[in-house]
Order: structure tokens, then sequence, then C-alpha cells
């Protein structure tokens, strides 16, 4: 595969809103396979505005079809309990539209997907003949380890199908090393096998844009508004970032099912919070990130939290634009920041939270460039490539 020319094959690929374009993935796609059929569904209800759960057909990079896709009725708070239904409803469409596609003409070349439950519904599909082989992207893992038993159990639900997904697929493509070592040490996958690790890309400017701090400092959020992301790790040090920085001001990009706690959290605030909510357009999301100053990501160090496992896709948004981080250690990814002085690595400490904050204003030239060279070398254009190599 070459990385100027459009190859003459086309790609089934499913993914969970909103994170289907993360990375650009969905651009790299629609720029080098000549047809690409989306199914786009609604995992968390962020929004009113949110977009339903879509079907959209890329002919040559262009949308020649969209079709809303059956979403079943469910209020937050029951959401998560009726997943088992929930999947069973998002298995019938692709399995049902796949084979509407395929039927009258030849099975497309691949299935691609990111989540286990819908790469295992990709087998269904190479078996049924509607496509010819099947690439499972391994973004996750949820450790059967949480608080409430409905939770475990849906879990537990879902690494059964992780498990023949990762198995039977015919490339398997890891996100971090972390998820391809703790399928082997459970003896899912031969301790001798190698696996490429492919990461989430960037798509920086060639050019490092000028930034300079002001009497006013922009933090930014990005993400879904839920508890275990650590926002209110902001909220606990909001009366220490004030003594140092009364003007600061945090924008929060997203929605979620923890987006009214956190705006009560903001009236009680003793700094201005700016709630965007859900952003549709990725670019009016990109505008306000260059906006801003610095990117925040402070996980929650729970035995719980998926992001052990995960790749930050924010981080990774704000590098884009030379915003250096404050993180806490979580994920993979998090030493690269340290190492680079591209944002503080911290300790899930409010103190330390506002003395970050002081650490990257007072050299903030360095942090804000060595931020941009970091996603300098892990653009998507060049790296995306490995995920199909050799299938």
């Amino acid at each position: 595969m070459t990385k100027s020319r459009r190859i003459s094959q086309r790609v089934i690929y499913v993914n969970f809103a909103p994170y289907e374009n993360a990375g650009k993935i969905l651009d790299y796609l629609t720029k080098t396979f000549d047809r690409v059929v989306l199914f786009s569904f609604n995992f968390h209800r962020l929004s009113d505005k949110q977009p339903k759960s879509m079907l959209t057909v890329f002919d040559q990079g262009a949308i020649v079809q969209t079709r809303r896709l059956f979403q079943t009725p469910t209020s937050p708070s029951l959401a998560f309990i009726l997943l088992p239904i929930r999947s069973f409803v998002i298995f019938l469409q692709i399995v049902l539209h796949t084979w509407n596609i395929t039927h009258r003409d030849k099975p497309f070349d691949y299935f691609f997907s990111a989540n286990a439950f819908t790469a295992w519904t990709g087998n269904v599909i190479r078996s049924l003949g509607f496509v010819g082989k099947t690439i499972f992207w391994v973004w996750d893992y949820y450790p059967p380890v949480h608080e409430s038993k409905v939770v475990m159990f849906m879990r537990w639900l879902y690494w059964l199908f992780d498990k023949p997904a990762s198995i039977r697929s015919d490339r398997v493509v890891f996100l971090n090393r972390h998820l391809s070592e703790l399928r082997k040490n459970l003896g899912m996958l031969a301790k001798q096998s190698v696996y490429p690790i492919v990461e989430i890309g960037t798509y920086p400017p060639r050019v490092l844009p000028k930034k300079k701090i002001g009497k006013t400092v922009h933090l930014v959020y990005l993400g879904v508004l839920k508890r275990i992301q650590g926002l209110d790790l902001f909220f606990d040090a909001a009366h220490q970032i004030a003594s140092n920085f009364p003007n600061l001001v945090l924008h929060v990009v997203g929605g979620g099912p923890d987006e009214e706690y956190f705006k009560n959290r903001a009236r009680m605030c003793p700094l201005k919070v700016v709630f965007h909510g859900y952003v549709q357009k990725e670019s009016d999301v990109d505008k306000i990130i260059r906006y801003c100053d610095i990117g925040i990501a402070p996980y929650v160090p729970d035995k719980s939290n998926v992001m052990y496992y995960s790749d930050p896709s924010k981080i990774k948004r704000y590098l884009n634009f030379g915003l250096p981080v404050i993180t806490t250690d979580v994920f993979d990814f998090s030493s690269v920041i340290q190492k680079n002085q591209a944002g503080v690595l911290i300790p899930y400490s409010p103190l330390q939270f506002a003395k970050s904050i002081k650490t990257i204003v007072r050299k903030y030239a360095l942090y804000h460039r060595n931020s941009w060279k970091i996603a300098c070398t892990i653009q998507y254009k060049n790296i995306y490539k490995q995920i199909f190599d050799t299938v």
C-alpha cells in the first residue's frame, strides 16, 4: 500500500460515535480505499443535538449515501442495563445492511473494527461470505473489577466476545503493548507471537503555531463527561489555582452522563468555566483547542479505569496544536509526555494540579514546542498503513 495512491479495494468500518474519526482514522480510510461503508453507532448519550446512528457510504472519498440506523430507545439510567439488547440490535443491523450492500455485488475486501463485539460480528459476516478478511484494531480492555456488580457482569459478557475476536480475526493490531501482553499472559495468544502496535495518530500543522501566555490562561478539557475521566480534580484545585491565576478559564468540550454534575460544581467554582457542550464539527473542536493554552487529561487512577489499557486520543488532539498537557500516570503514553517535556505528569492531587499550571506557564515556550514535536513524529498518514499491511 502506498501513501499517495488510492487502492481499488473496499472496506466496511464499524465504530462508535464520537470516536469513528479518532486520530483521523476515517479520513485515512476514505482517502485510501475506493469505497468505504461506515457504521457509526451512538454508545453514549452526549447531547440532544448529537447526530443519530448512521450508515454512510463513501465512494472515492465523497459521501454518496446516508441512512439512519435504528437506535434502541432507552433513558440514560437504563442504557447500561439494556446493553445486551442494544448490542443484539446493532448486530442485526450490521448483518442485514451488509447483506443488502453486498448481495448484488462482490464481497467487500475488509471488515474493520476497533471494538470486540463488532469485531466478532465481522467474523460472523466473513463466514457468511460478505467480506474477505477481518481486521481487529484492539483499542481497549475492560477489567472485570468494579464496585458495581452489574458493571462487572457486563464486562464479563464483553470479554466473551473479546476472546474469539482476538483469536479468529485475520489481522489483529494493538493500540499499545499493554493490550497485547495482557492477552499473551492470559494464554489467549502465543507468547512468541508478534503483533503490530499502532497508536492513535496526529495531524499537526506543518509550521508550529506561535503562542504566548497572556494575562488569562485558558485550559481545555475534551471528552465524555464522566467522573472517571477526572475533571473533579480541576474543581478540587480551583481555589489553589485562583490564588495564582485568578483570571484562568476552563473550556469544557463534550457532553455525557455527568454533565449536570459538573455544571453544578462550576456554579460554586471561583474560576470561570465555559461549557461548549457536544461539538459535532471537528473543525470547531480544533478551533477551541487552538485558542487555548494547556490541555488537561486528569484521569482517575482506579483499577477499574479502562484508560490503563487505552490510548489518550484527547491528548493526541492537544499535541496537534502544541498545547502542553497536564495528565496523570494512567496510560502508556504518559511517559512520552514526561520524557519529552511536553507537559507535566502528576499524581491525582489538587495541590500538584495547581502547581503543574505554574510549572508550564514559567517555561511555556519550551513545553509548547516539545508538544508539537511529538505530534510530528506520529502523524496518522504515516502510521495507519501498518494496520492493513500484509492482510
